[in-house]
């Protein structure tokens, strides 16, 4: 289920015309559908850490600064790491799942800090 456009639909689309998506592993309102839930989750992460980094700067205390850390570490920062290494050609699968994963965890440590220390 990945979308890919070839050349001369790129080229058509340049030049004012409709371009011509083929998607492989999937139909293409499957893949669309997809694409808009990552979207969505996406925006709704950076809202939701937005949300306690304004509650932070608003009560300046320091475990709701370590929950916005936590909070962006674990889903605005894979999402992020996600988009960025799987268009970089020099980085593996295995390398950018590593990445991810650690940030994950790096923000669920975060969080059960501040949570045991409440």
């Amino acid at each position: 289920m990945i979308p890919r456009a070839t050349a001369t639909a790129l080229a058509a689309a340049a030049s004012g015309g409709t371009a011509q998506v083929d998607v492989v592993g999937g139909a293409a309102p499957t893949a669309l559908a997809a694409i808009a839930v990552f979207l969505a989750a996406v925006v709704l992460s950076v809202v939701v850490t937005y949300r306690y980094a304004r509650g932070y700067l608003r009560t300046r205390q320091r475990p709701l600064l370590l929950l916005t850390v936590g909070m962006l570490l674990l889903a605005p920062a894979p999402m992020f790491l996600r988009l960025a290494l799987g268009n970089a050609a020099a980085v593996s699968a295995a390398e950018r799942t590593l990445a991810v994963t650690a940030s994950k965890l790096c923000g669920l440590l975060v969080i059960l800090s501040v949570v045991h220390r409440s």
